[in-house]
């Protein structure tokens, strides 16, 4: 029986699967907005039933899962029991506590200095504030695509791209309308399921918050101003990171979180 719902990317949408499924918010979602960012602005269109194709697939319905079902013992497309999240070399999360955290939160924790300079304090937004936010920032969705895979199971690894639009507003700054996006690598461990065990994401979060800053906030100030100029910092250090060149004396410290790509 089909459990997409009528996605074409993610599965264990509906179906006798899914009859008992709490939902966050009460009912399956439906992902015709990013799908359609997707299918418009992707760089790779990978072949019906190919190693990548799968890939991507089975991370899009992972997201689903994490950012949309209430109870972990309800999620398909990880091994129960043996979950872990890790990023940028830090402390691996298991499935309850990545569940109770979000993506987000899990994506962006780990560094102090992030909240110092008022791109993203992951201590203090909740699982519904940080998505919140990232919505509001990306009302089109947060499109995101597999560019390579170096390996197949059990052990995958693989390099991705994720993008959206900033039409709307960010921690109190401006809509710019400029694309934000950002690459990383992950490597994957799945059982014979094909169900993650292990995942581990190793990105530079410059690349992202560096285009979401950009925007000047709605009163300008003296402070305003020097956190227009961070952004550009940010900006500058992750085109930095993504030409492979040395950085400039300028770049801030701690974009590299974790290990090198």
């Amino acid at each position: 029986m089909d459990s997409s719902g009528g996605d074409p990317y993610r599965s264990h949408l509906a179906g006798d699967g899914e009859k008992d499924t709490v939902w966050r918010h009460g009912a399956p979602p439906t992902y015709d907005a990013v799908n359609a960012l997707f299918e418009a602005e992707r760089t790779q269109e990978w072949p019906a039933g190919s190693l990548e194709e799968v890939v991507q697939n089975a991370v899009k319905t992972w997201e689903m899962e994490l950012s949309h079902k209430a109870r972990l013992s309800d999620f398909k497309s990880v091994s129960p029991g043996r979950f872990t999240l890790s990023v940028n070399g830090g402390r691996a999360r298991g499935g309850e506590e990545t569940l109770a955290v979000g993506s987000y939160n899990a994506l962006l924790a780990g560094s102090p200095l992030l909240a110092a300079a008022g791109a993203y304090d992951a201590a203090a937004e909740t699982f519904a504030s940080s998505h919140d936010l990232f919505r509001a920032a990306f009302p089109r969705g947060f499109a995101w695509e597999v560019l390579r895979v170096y390996s197949g199971p059990p052990v995958i690894a693989f390099k991705f791209r994720h993008w959206g639009h900033m039409e709307g507003p960010y921690k109190g700054r401006a809509a710019t309308g400029e694309k934000v996006e950002f690459h990383g690598v992950a490597v994957l461990k799945v059982d014979e399921q094909l169900r993650a065990e292990d995942v581990e994401v190793y990105y530079d979060p410059g690349e992202l918050l560096g285009g979401l800053l950009k925007g000047p906030k709605v009163e300008s100030s003296e402070e305003d101003r020097g956190e227009v100029a961070l952004a550009e910092r940010l900006g500058e250090a992750a085109a930095v990171s993504a030409s492979g060149a040395d950085p400039p004396p300028r770049a801030c410290p701690f974009l590299s979180t974790g290990k090198p790509e």
